[in-house]
């Protein structure tokens, strides 16, 4: 599923245009009818995932809106990417984009295993990492497990360009369950697991799932050869801390470890993912033997962005982020909550909040 959320982002949406036209909206978010062009309805969808900036999505309309029992989901339809699934306000995955996304998250996992058959996906909800996984041919049993049966529902009925009908793929096993018990309830094993829920949060739904007591149940139920892969977050020199952690929290449980980055348009930001298996070695990967891979599993026309070189280029790191992931801190544990940086006014130099610079020093 990717993309950002904090426990107390508050999402309005201002429109254009006869308020009455647009659905209702959970408690904390609002219209404002304004004056003038365009015409018709036209609103905006903050994104205030981050603690510092504000990002603006400006909207056609709202498709759904819906308070689950777990977090509230809005599809609108936005001028710059498409229709666009938000949930508790924070933008999740974009029509324009998502298959840049699904294809980084799931296809170097995918591609590195020599014959992937059972394959976990933990989260998910649009359909679009099932679409990836199944796009393999080798692939016997697909099980995706997602807390939230509701949006899994609303994501299938208006996201149909993201699963393409793969929920309805022989193949896929559908479970609405906390994909942390189902873990430690299961006892069948994998090839591949893909770990794409929302962003670590102390106290949400997800915490559980970036531990280091996770990832060791998670290692038992994975065959000789298994590979694990996890959406990273935000991720580049300058906002690295969640990403460094959940890399030494893998580190816990397996040998390689592997973090690899893309800006991903929607998200405004660089994006991270973490390739963790105790054999893959992506420094080592040859982009022809990638490609030949590539055509003898999904053909010459089913990827839209990814391919033997871009996908080598993606481990390539800059020097400030090798260093500052080199580096040793806390890991993610059970027991442990997340410690977040200051905000800029609890502490006397702003410049301390951005720990890449004295870090480097």
């Amino acid at each position: 599923m990717g993309g950002r959320r904090e426990s107390a982002n508050q999402m309005s949406v201002n429109a254009r245009g006869p308020v009455a036209l647009l659905p209702e909206l959970r408690p904390g978010a609002f219209y404002v009818a304004n004056d003038g062009p365009p015409p018709g309805p036209v609103c905006y969808c903050e994104d205030t995932s981050d603690r510092y900036d504000i990002f603006g999505f400006r909207c056609k309309g709202v498709v759904c809106s819906v308070q689950t029992a777990f977090q509230n989901v809005l599809i609108a339809d936005t001028v710059s990417y498409g229709r666009a699934l938000f949930l508790d306000g924070v933008l999740q995955s974009s029509e324009h984009d998502e298959s840049l996304y699904h294809e980084l998250l799931v296809q170097p996992a995918m591609l590195s295993h020599p014959n992937p058959r059972d394959v976990l996906i933990i989260g998910g909800g649009e359909g679009a990492t099932l679409r990836e996984v199944l796009a393999h041919r080798s692939v016997q049993r697909a099980v995706m497990v997602d807390i939230d049966e509701t949006c899994v529902e609303l994501c299938r009925e208006h996201l149909g360009p993201w699963h393409q009908g793969a929920m309805q793929d022989p193949r896929a096993h559908l479970v609405f369950t906390d994909g942390r018990a189902f873990v430690e309830q299961d006892l069948d094993f994998y090839d591949v697991v893909i770990i794409d829920v929302v962003d670590m949060l102390e106290n949400g739904p997800a915490q559980r799932i970036y531990t280091q007591e996770f990832y060791r149940h998670l290692r038992q139920r994975l065959r000789p050869g298994g590979i694990v892969v996890v959406q990273g977050m935000e991720f580049s020199h300058v906002d690295h801390v969640q990403h460094a952690a959940l890399v030494r929290t893998l580190r816990t449980a397996f040998s390689e470890v592997h973090s690899y980055q893309s800006h991903i348009p929607s998200f405004v930001a660089p994006w991270g993912f973490v390739l963790a298996s105790d054999h893959v070695r992506p420094y080592e990967w040859s982009a022809a033997t990638l490609d030949a891979t590539i055509a003898h599993r999904l053909g010459n026309s089913w990827l839209l962005h990814v391919d033997g070189a871009f996908l080598t280029s993606r481990f390539q790191l800059c020097l400030a982020t090798q260093k500052l992931l080199s580096m040793p801190g806390p890991t993610l544990g059970d027991d442990l909550g997340f410690a977040r940086p200051p905000e800029p006014e609890q502490v006397d130099d702003p410049i301390a909040v951005f720990p890449a610079r004295p870090l480097l020093t």
